[in-house]
């Protein structure tokens, strides 16, 4: 009997190639073309580290957009990726954020599962439908105006 091999995976490259001969949307996340995108979060006037930030273009499908994410390191500072690529597609943008922390754990209770995690906003910027922020992004190099948090 002739052993059973699995099905070769494609690449990431593969699918994009076939995503365009279907007409299917971009492995870029809307556009081939990103650009260079930057900006800083603060909380109560000081930099908050650890806010991720998520892009919402405007008109794209919610279902398959790949969409620009940013974390904020140290000072509070975030540039923006697009799948693998650094940057973002030129557009309207609706603005969420989740900044995660560990959530306390019970005491008495011992447990070999990850710790849980909680948004420290408790959802109050993580709503696209009611967006806390919006933000253009246009052809070039891009500086944000900072996000302040409450």
């Amino acid at each position: 009997m002739l052993p059973v091999r699995p099905a070769p995976r494609l690449r990431f490259w593969h699918w994009c190639l076939l995503l365009a001969l279907l007409g299917g949307p971009g492995c870029s996340g809307g556009g081939d073309t990103l650009h260079p995108v930057k900006g800083q979060v603060f909380w109560k006037g000081q930099p908050a580290k650890g806010v991720l930030l998520t892009f919402h273009l405007k008109g794209a499908d919610p279902v398959t957009a790949i969409r620009p994410l940013g974390l904020t390191g140290e000072d509070g500072t975030f540039t923006l990726t697009t799948g693998e690529r650094e940057g973002a597609a030129a557009g309207e943008y609706a603005v969420t954020a989740i900044w995660s922390e560990e959530a306390p754990k019970v005491k008495g209770r011992i447990s070999t599962a990850p710790p849980d995690n909680r948004d420290r906003l408790q959802g109050a910027y993580a709503n696209a439908a009611t967006p806390p922020f919006k933000v253009e992004i246009k052809g070039g190099e891009n500086a944000l105006p900072p996000f302040q948090l409450k």
